[in-house]
Protein backbone atom coordinates (compact mmCIF):
# COMPACT_ATOMS: atom_id res chain seq x y z
CA UNK A 1 0.00 0.00 0.00
CA UNK A 2 1.60 3.24 -1.34
CA UNK A 3 1.31 6.37 0.24
CA UNK A 4 -1.45 8.01 -2.49
CA UNK A 5 -3.82 4.42 -1.09
CA UNK A 6 -3.48 5.67 2.44
CA UNK A 7 -4.06 9.02 1.57
CA UNK A 8 -7.27 8.06 -0.19
CA UNK A 9 -8.53 5.19 2.74
CA UNK A 10 -8.29 8.46 5.09
CA UNK A 11 -10.30 10.18 2.45
CA UNK A 12 -12.48 7.64 2.86
CA UNK A 13 -13.17 6.94 6.32
CA UNK A 14 -13.17 10.91 6.95
CA UNK A 15 -16.41 11.09 4.63
CA UNK A 16 -18.00 7.76 6.93
CA UNK A 17 -17.26 10.21 9.90
CA UNK A 18 -18.59 13.28 7.63
CA UNK A 19 -22.36 11.11 7.06
CA UNK A 20 -22.79 9.57 10.18
CA UNK A 21 -26.08 10.45 12.11
CA UNK A 22 -26.01 12.80 14.83
CA UNK A 23 -27.62 9.67 16.84
CA UNK A 24 -24.88 8.38 19.37
CA UNK A 25 -25.62 4.45 18.25
CA UNK A 26 -25.98 5.18 14.21
CA UNK A 27 -22.25 7.16 15.02
CA UNK A 28 -20.87 4.16 17.37
CA UNK A 29 -21.75 2.08 13.91
CA UNK A 30 -20.28 4.40 11.82
CA UNK A 31 -17.14 4.59 14.06
CA UNK A 32 -16.54 0.46 13.95
CA UNK A 33 -16.96 0.74 10.11
CA UNK A 34 -13.99 2.93 9.89
CA UNK A 35 -12.08 0.47 12.20
CA UNK A 36 -12.82 -2.80 9.89
CA UNK A 37 -11.31 -0.58 6.84
CA UNK A 38 -8.38 0.86 8.50
CA UNK A 39 -7.45 -2.56 10.30
CA UNK A 40 -7.44 -3.88 7.39
CA UNK A 41 -4.94 -1.35 5.47
CA UNK A 42 -2.91 -2.39 8.57
CA UNK A 43 -3.46 -6.15 7.37
CA UNK A 44 -3.07 -5.51 4.05
CA UNK A 45 0.22 -3.15 4.42
CA UNK A 46 3.52 -4.21 1.97
CA UNK A 47 5.91 -2.69 3.85
CA UNK A 48 6.80 -2.37 7.84
CA UNK A 49 6.86 1.29 7.29
CA UNK A 50 2.77 1.06 5.93
CA UNK A 51 1.72 -0.78 8.27
CA UNK A 52 2.91 1.48 10.94
CA UNK A 53 1.69 4.23 9.57
CA UNK A 54 -1.61 2.20 9.36
CA UNK A 55 -1.91 0.95 13.05
CA UNK A 56 -1.26 4.87 14.01
CA UNK A 57 -4.21 5.58 12.85
CA UNK A 58 -6.41 2.66 13.64
CA UNK A 59 -5.38 2.99 17.13
CA UNK A 60 -6.37 6.42 17.44
CA UNK A 61 -9.64 6.06 15.67
CA UNK A 62 -9.97 2.86 18.38
CA UNK A 63 -9.67 5.11 21.35
CA UNK A 64 -12.24 7.46 20.05
CA UNK A 65 -14.62 4.93 19.79
CA UNK A 66 -13.84 3.32 23.28
CA UNK A 67 -14.62 6.40 24.59
CA UNK A 68 -18.14 6.64 23.13
CA UNK A 69 -20.53 6.73 26.02
CA UNK A 70 -22.39 3.24 24.55
CA UNK A 71 -18.86 1.33 23.30
CA UNK A 72 -18.43 -0.97 26.64
CA UNK A 73 -22.34 -2.88 25.71
CA UNK A 74 -20.80 -2.82 22.02
CA UNK A 75 -19.22 -5.91 20.67
CA UNK A 76 -16.15 -4.61 18.36
CA UNK A 77 -15.93 -8.38 17.20
CA UNK A 78 -16.43 -7.07 13.35
CA UNK A 79 -12.43 -5.90 13.48
CA UNK A 80 -10.54 -8.59 11.46
CA UNK A 81 -8.00 -10.04 13.74
CA UNK A 82 -8.21 -8.63 17.08
CA UNK A 83 -9.36 -9.81 20.59
CA UNK A 84 -12.52 -8.17 22.12
CA UNK A 85 -12.24 -9.89 25.49
CA UNK A 86 -15.05 -9.34 28.37
CA UNK A 87 -14.17 -10.62 31.95
CA UNK A 88 -17.16 -13.01 33.17
CA UNK A 89 -18.17 -10.82 35.57
CA UNK A 90 -18.54 -8.77 33.09
CA UNK A 91 -16.89 -5.97 35.23
CA UNK A 92 -14.03 -4.74 32.46
CA UNK A 93 -13.51 -6.09 28.54
CA UNK A 94 -10.17 -6.14 26.98
CA UNK A 95 -9.26 -5.75 23.67
CA UNK A 96 -5.63 -6.53 22.13
CA UNK A 97 -4.25 -6.63 18.88
CA UNK A 98 -0.49 -7.30 17.14
CA UNK A 99 1.72 -5.74 15.09
CA UNK A 100 3.54 -7.89 12.80
CA UNK A 101 6.52 -7.25 10.72
CA UNK A 102 8.40 -8.84 8.01
CA UNK A 103 11.27 -10.47 10.20
CA UNK A 104 8.23 -12.38 12.19
CA UNK A 105 8.34 -10.11 15.39
CA UNK A 106 5.24 -8.37 16.59
CA UNK A 107 4.45 -5.03 18.51
CA UNK A 108 1.16 -5.68 20.89
CA UNK A 109 -1.19 -3.54 22.21
CA UNK A 110 -4.43 -3.48 24.25
CA UNK A 111 -6.78 -1.22 25.81
CA UNK A 112 -8.73 -2.14 29.04
CA UNK A 113 -12.37 -0.52 29.72
CA UNK A 114 -13.84 -0.82 32.99
CA UNK A 115 -16.07 1.14 35.21
CA UNK A 116 -14.75 3.21 38.00
CA UNK A 117 -18.10 3.74 40.46
CA UNK A 118 -15.82 6.74 42.30
CA UNK A 119 -15.73 8.59 39.32
CA UNK A 120 -19.21 7.57 37.87
CA UNK A 121 -18.16 6.71 34.38
CA UNK A 122 -16.09 4.32 32.35
CA UNK A 123 -12.36 4.25 32.09
CA UNK A 124 -10.53 3.89 29.51
CA UNK A 125 -6.87 2.33 29.98
CA UNK A 126 -4.00 2.06 26.73
CA UNK A 127 -1.21 -0.29 27.72
CA UNK A 128 2.34 0.72 27.13
CA UNK A 129 5.46 -0.23 25.82
CA UNK A 130 4.04 -3.96 25.17
CA UNK A 131 7.05 -4.50 22.33
CA UNK A 132 10.48 -4.09 23.93
CA UNK A 133 12.62 -7.05 24.17
CA UNK A 134 12.89 -7.90 27.72
CA UNK A 135 15.03 -10.56 30.07
CA UNK A 136 13.95 -12.16 33.28
CA UNK A 137 9.96 -11.19 31.82
CA UNK A 138 8.80 -14.10 34.27
CA UNK A 139 9.63 -12.17 37.47
CA UNK A 140 9.06 -8.69 36.71
CA UNK A 141 5.90 -6.60 37.68
CA UNK A 142 4.36 -4.78 35.07
CA UNK A 143 1.67 -1.79 35.08
CA UNK A 144 -0.53 0.15 32.18
CA UNK A 145 2.00 2.07 31.45
CA UNK A 146 4.93 -0.85 31.49
CA UNK A 147 2.95 -3.68 29.78
CA UNK A 148 4.74 -7.31 29.02
CA UNK A 149 2.63 -7.53 25.64
CA UNK A 150 0.35 -10.77 24.66
CA UNK A 151 -2.94 -11.71 22.68
CA UNK A 152 -5.06 -12.64 25.73
CA UNK A 153 -7.53 -15.38 24.84
CA UNK A 154 -9.18 -16.47 28.35
CA UNK A 155 -9.88 -14.70 31.24
CA UNK A 156 -10.64 -16.66 34.95
CA UNK A 157 -12.26 -14.38 37.08
CA UNK A 158 -10.07 -15.08 40.90
CA UNK A 159 -11.20 -14.43 44.35
CA UNK A 160 -9.23 -12.14 46.70
CA UNK A 161 -8.92 -10.74 50.63
CA UNK A 162 -9.99 -7.42 49.76
CA UNK A 163 -12.92 -7.47 46.62
CA UNK A 164 -14.29 -4.01 47.08
CA UNK A 165 -10.30 -2.74 46.88
CA UNK A 166 -8.88 -5.06 44.42
CA UNK A 167 -9.88 -7.27 41.54
CA UNK A 168 -7.76 -10.18 40.41
CA UNK A 169 -8.01 -12.31 36.97
CA UNK A 170 -5.61 -15.12 35.27
CA UNK A 171 -5.42 -14.27 31.66
CA UNK A 172 -4.44 -17.03 29.68
CA UNK A 173 -2.16 -15.68 26.38
CA UNK A 174 -0.35 -16.22 22.88
CA UNK A 175 3.05 -14.40 22.29
CA UNK A 176 4.80 -14.58 18.88
CA UNK A 177 8.50 -14.00 19.79
CA UNK A 178 10.16 -14.11 16.80
CA UNK A 179 10.37 -16.26 13.41
CA UNK A 180 11.98 -19.47 15.92
CA UNK A 181 9.74 -19.42 18.83
CA UNK A 182 6.15 -17.89 20.48
CA UNK A 183 5.26 -18.05 23.80
CA UNK A 184 2.34 -19.05 26.09
CA UNK A 185 1.80 -17.02 29.24
CA UNK A 186 -0.08 -17.70 32.18
CA UNK A 187 -0.41 -13.98 33.95
CA UNK A 188 -1.86 -12.47 36.60
CA UNK A 189 -3.97 -8.96 36.48
CA UNK A 190 -5.09 -7.11 39.07
CA UNK A 191 -7.49 -3.94 39.05
CA UNK A 192 -7.32 -1.60 41.75
CA UNK A 193 -7.50 2.50 43.15
CA UNK A 194 -3.83 2.20 42.65
CA UNK A 195 -4.26 0.81 38.78
CA UNK A 196 -3.39 -2.17 36.57
CA UNK A 197 -1.32 -4.90 37.74
CA UNK A 198 0.52 -7.62 35.90
CA UNK A 199 2.05 -10.17 37.65
CA UNK A 200 2.06 -11.74 41.12
CA UNK A 201 4.00 -14.37 43.65
CA UNK A 202 1.33 -16.70 43.83
CA UNK A 203 3.03 -19.28 41.44
CA UNK A 204 4.85 -22.37 43.26
CA UNK A 205 7.22 -23.87 40.31
CA UNK A 206 9.96 -25.93 41.51
CA UNK A 207 12.71 -25.61 38.68
CA UNK A 208 12.20 -21.26 39.38
CA UNK A 209 11.60 -19.30 42.48
CA UNK A 210 9.60 -16.29 42.81
CA UNK A 211 7.88 -16.17 39.56
CA UNK A 212 5.24 -13.83 38.88
CA UNK A 213 3.90 -15.38 35.48
CA UNK A 214 4.21 -18.82 33.83
CA UNK A 215 5.75 -18.73 30.73
CA UNK A 216 6.41 -22.14 27.95
CA UNK A 217 8.72 -21.44 25.25
CA UNK A 218 8.48 -23.45 22.12
CA UNK A 219 9.29 -23.89 18.19
CA UNK A 220 7.94 -21.26 16.94
CA UNK A 221 5.00 -23.09 14.15
CA UNK A 222 4.45 -25.93 16.99
CA UNK A 223 0.65 -26.06 18.51
CA UNK A 224 0.90 -25.96 22.36
CA UNK A 225 -2.28 -26.31 24.23
CA UNK A 226 -2.97 -24.19 27.31
CA UNK A 227 -6.55 -24.02 28.73
CA UNK A 228 -8.61 -23.96 31.96
CA UNK A 229 -9.83 -27.66 32.88
CA UNK A 230 -13.36 -25.98 34.37
CA UNK A 231 -14.25 -29.28 35.62
CA UNK A 232 -10.65 -29.67 37.67
CA UNK A 233 -10.10 -26.27 37.84
CA UNK A 234 -6.83 -26.57 37.34
CA UNK A 235 -4.83 -24.66 34.08
CA UNK A 236 -3.64 -27.27 31.63
CA UNK A 237 -0.79 -27.65 29.15
CA UNK A 238 1.32 -29.58 26.78
CA UNK A 239 4.26 -31.44 28.21
CA UNK A 240 7.07 -29.51 25.93
CA UNK A 241 10.70 -31.59 25.17
CA UNK A 242 13.66 -30.35 22.94
CA UNK A 243 13.58 -32.31 19.40
CA UNK A 244 17.20 -33.86 19.75
CA UNK A 245 18.58 -34.61 23.00
CA UNK A 246 21.70 -31.81 22.28
CA UNK A 247 19.03 -28.82 21.99
CA UNK A 248 18.10 -28.78 25.88
CA UNK A 249 17.27 -25.67 27.13
CA UNK A 250 17.36 -24.26 23.10
CA UNK A 251 13.68 -23.74 23.59
CA UNK A 252 12.94 -22.49 20.26
CA UNK A 253 13.23 -26.05 19.20
CA UNK A 254 11.00 -27.46 21.68
CA UNK A 255 7.97 -29.01 21.16
CA UNK A 256 4.87 -30.48 22.68
CA UNK A 257 3.96 -34.32 23.13
CA UNK A 258 0.42 -35.70 23.92
CA UNK A 259 1.22 -35.86 28.02
CA UNK A 260 0.17 -33.02 30.25
CA UNK A 261 1.39 -30.86 33.33
CA UNK A 262 -1.15 -28.45 34.63
CA UNK A 263 -1.14 -25.95 37.60
CA UNK A 264 -3.47 -26.56 40.07
CA UNK A 265 -4.57 -23.94 43.15
CA UNK A 266 -3.42 -25.13 46.12
CA UNK A 267 -2.40 -23.37 49.88
CA UNK A 268 -2.85 -20.28 47.93
CA UNK A 269 -1.06 -21.06 45.20
CA UNK A 270 -0.93 -21.67 41.76
CA UNK A 271 0.92 -25.29 42.30
CA UNK A 272 3.01 -27.17 39.07
CA UNK A 273 1.89 -30.77 39.04
CA UNK A 274 3.36 -33.57 36.33
CA UNK A 275 1.85 -36.01 34.37
CA UNK A 276 -1.64 -35.17 34.81
CA UNK A 277 -4.79 -37.16 33.12
CA UNK A 278 -6.23 -35.08 30.46
CA UNK A 279 -8.49 -35.45 27.32
CA UNK A 280 -9.01 -32.47 25.65
CA UNK A 281 -12.69 -31.74 24.78
CA UNK A 282 -13.56 -30.27 21.34
CA UNK A 283 -16.14 -27.56 22.84
CA UNK A 284 -16.13 -24.12 22.97
CA UNK A 285 -14.59 -22.53 26.36
CA UNK A 286 -17.46 -20.38 28.35
CA UNK A 287 -16.50 -16.62 28.83
CA UNK A 288 -16.99 -17.52 32.48
CA UNK A 289 -15.71 -20.19 34.82
CA UNK A 290 -15.79 -20.65 38.17
CA UNK A 291 -13.74 -18.78 39.92
CA UNK A 292 -10.81 -21.11 42.43
CA UNK A 293 -10.61 -20.28 46.25
CA UNK A 294 -9.35 -17.09 47.15
CA UNK A 295 -6.41 -16.02 45.83
CA UNK A 296 -3.60 -13.72 47.89
CA UNK A 297 -2.68 -10.85 45.73
CA UNK A 298 -0.73 -8.56 47.13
Amino acid sequence: MNAPRILLLLLFVASLNAHASDDQNVTLKAKLKQLVVLRNAVLSAETDKERTEANAEFLIFLRDALNHPESFKTDFDTIPMIGDLRSGDNYFRMITWNLPFQDQTNRYYCFIQYFDKKEDHYVVEELKTGYRMLSGEYRKVFNQKDWYGALYYKIIPSKTGNKRRKRAYMLLGWRGNDEYSSLKVVDVMSISPRGIRFGADIFDYPYEKNIRRFILEYKADASVTLKYDERHMRIVFNQLVPMQPDLEEMYEFYIPILEFNALEWKRRKWVYIEDVDYKQERRNDKDYNFPPAEQNIR
